[in-house]
């Protein structure tokens, strides 16, 4: 029989899971060997966004093959820093579109904001400077 869990143990062993593996987002693809299970690798789903032909992905499962799997206390974790600030920041705001009117209201606040300092600056008891 399956062993049941709460949704509170399930948060926990996610948590848990989460922190241990260093994942960051979701989806978040981490290659284990299947008999001992042992880390390979916690890139692959860069790996695999990568990879365009059929002949590329056997060459990519090949790769994961070859490479030696080490107990996960002593794995090395990499993080994928290809994409650049503005990349991440357009895909940040495509996945939360409510944030785009609010980053715009506050531009447009912060340029009344400007164009009123702006004013206030240019005119001294009355007089323009």
């Amino acid at each position: 029989m399956v062993p049941a869990f709460t949704s509170d143990e399930s948060r926990d062993r996610q948590g848990k899971l989460a922190n241990m593996f260093q994942i960051q987002g979701i989806p978040s693809v981490i290659v284990l060997d299947a008999k001992t299970g042992n880390f390979i690798t916690n890139n692959a789903r860069t790996e695999i966004m990568q990879t365009t032909s059929d002949e590329s992905k056997k060459e990519l499962v090949a790769s994961w093959l070859a490479k030696e799997a080490v107990p996960i206390d002593q794995a090395v974790f990499t993080s994928d820093d290809s994409e650049g600030f503005l990349v991440k920041a357009v895909k940040y705001f495509a996945q939360r579109p409510a944030y785009i009117f609010g980053l715009m209201y506050m531009i447009k606040q912060l340029l009344k904001y400007l164009e009123e300092l702006g004013k206030d600056d240019g005119i001294e008891n009355g007089k323009e400077l």
